[in-house]
């Protein structure tokens, strides 16, 4: 039977998966973890191509702009949970992590599958966005030609702003559009088309890179420890703020605790008083 070579890779027919239906509930779960590692190693092959896009995305943050992502279903969703978890973990908002996600902020919690065909609102969503060559966006698309997607890096090209993609598709336009492609290369997924699976982990992994080691270089950590959370936002928060306290200062976490309060749970605020206590 003669193959079709111009679908993306993601609609391809697993060959490893052709039987799942027949299989036991534990053979069922061991498979799905052995195709994983395909999503794993395909991360691990892009390290240059992620530290690229690091590398010019920390310089766009560092000139005031944003790091943009910018996605449909799944994708999309993925992006918004990197960009919206970045102020509680590390103090940074939206002027410095954003998204776009086809259908707007209801296609969070429900799914709007026509959304990603239309580049016009795409267009429409970054003008929203007051878009400037300061800015830096990224594409994630599975399929690597979603037309949301293509449509807004297109623009943001345009504009001037640094673009980049996120594929899990050789084939892909954006290739002619972005300035830097990360292609992973997870493979035809476990059920065919169902892109939640290896290509969002694969994703969801270089998301994970690009924000955290841009939070790092903008000095958001204190060694590993989460320098700029929101300490004050729950009860998890405030004892983990305790304790890098306590052990960073040899301090008794009732002493830890009483100074965190003193500073309204102003974690940043609370280590420099120390580190000028120390110096003393």
């Amino acid at each position: 039977m003669r193959v079709n070579r111009s679908i993306p890779d993601t609609e391809k027919v697993n060959s490893n998966t052709k039987v799942i239906s027949t299989m036991s509930i534990r053979s069922i779960v061991e498979k799905i973890h052995s195709e994983d590692f395909r999503a794993y190693n395909s991360v691990g092959k892009s390290v240059t191509k992620v530290s690229k896009v690091i590398k010019r995305a920390l310089g766009c943050v560092k000139s005031g702009g944003r790091v943009i992502y910018v996605g449909s279903g799944t994708s999309g969703r993925i992006g918004a949970q990197d960009a919206i978890e970045m102020w509680p973990t590390y103090g940074l908002g939206r002027e410095t992590f954003d998204y776009l996600i086809a259908g707007g902020k209801i296609a969070l919690t429900k799914s709007i599958e026509g959304a990603e065909d239309s580049g016009e609102s795409a267009v429409r969503e970054l003008n929203k966005k007051k878009l400037t060559n300061r800015d830096c966006v990224i594409g994630i698309t599975a399929s690597g030609r979603t037309p949301f997607v293509v449509a807004a890096l297109r623009e943001a090209k345009a504009r001037g702003c640094f673009t980049a993609a996120i594929v899990n598709s050789s084939k892909s336009p954006l290739k002619e559009v972005a300035e830097v492609v990360i292609f992973l290369n997870s493979g035809p997924e476990v059920i065919q088309g169902s892109t939640r699976m290896k290509a969002a982990t694969s994703q969801k992994m270089v998301l994970n890179i690009i924000s955290t080691t841009i939070a790092i270089k903008l000095g958001r950590t204190y060694g590993n420890r989460m320098f700029h959370m929101k300490a004050s936002f729950n009860k998890k928060l405030k004892l983990r703020a305790a304790s890098m306290i306590s052990e960073r200062f040899g301090l008794s976490e009732t002493a830890a605790k009483g100074m965190l309060e003193e500073n309204a749970y102003n974690l940043e605020k609370t280590v420099r008083q120390l580190e000028r206590i120390r110096k003393r």
